[in-house]
């Protein structure tokens, strides 16, 4: 038998049209976590190249940056959240806990 979980999910747009990518909040996430933009792609399975693209795409079309990056010592870098960064993050993880909240937990079972 196998079960699915049906989970919902949401998306943040500017009134003007452009979408905020979900892998977006997910790489603020791992950032908060980590203080490192390379350590947050590696726990999410993304190249740094790619998560940088989306990260400079979207500080560009909200005209605020979200992370800032620096280097660090020994070839590495840090990397934080902005303060509009952090606002996002936290109004972005209330209204998923809402949400989830309003949706509940729906399970299909399907057997063979």
């Amino acid at each position: 038998m196998i079960e699915l979980v049906i989970k919902g999910a949401f998306t943040m747009e500017t009134l003007d049209g452009f979408i905020i990518h979900p892998k977006v909040i997910r790489i603020l996430k791992e950032v908060e976590d980590t203080g490192s933009l390379n350590a947050a792609v590696e726990n999410i399975g993304m190249s740094y190249s790619y998560a940088w693209n989306l990260i400079k795409r979207t500080n560009c079309q909200l005209d605020v940056p979200l992370v800032i990056t620096k280097r660090g010592g020994n070839g590495g870098g840090i990397a934080k959240l902005t303060d509009a960064g952090k606002v996002l993050l936290n109004h972005y993880n209330k209204l998923q806990k809402d949400f989830v909240s309003l949706m509940g937990t729906h399970i299909i079972k399907l057997k063979s």
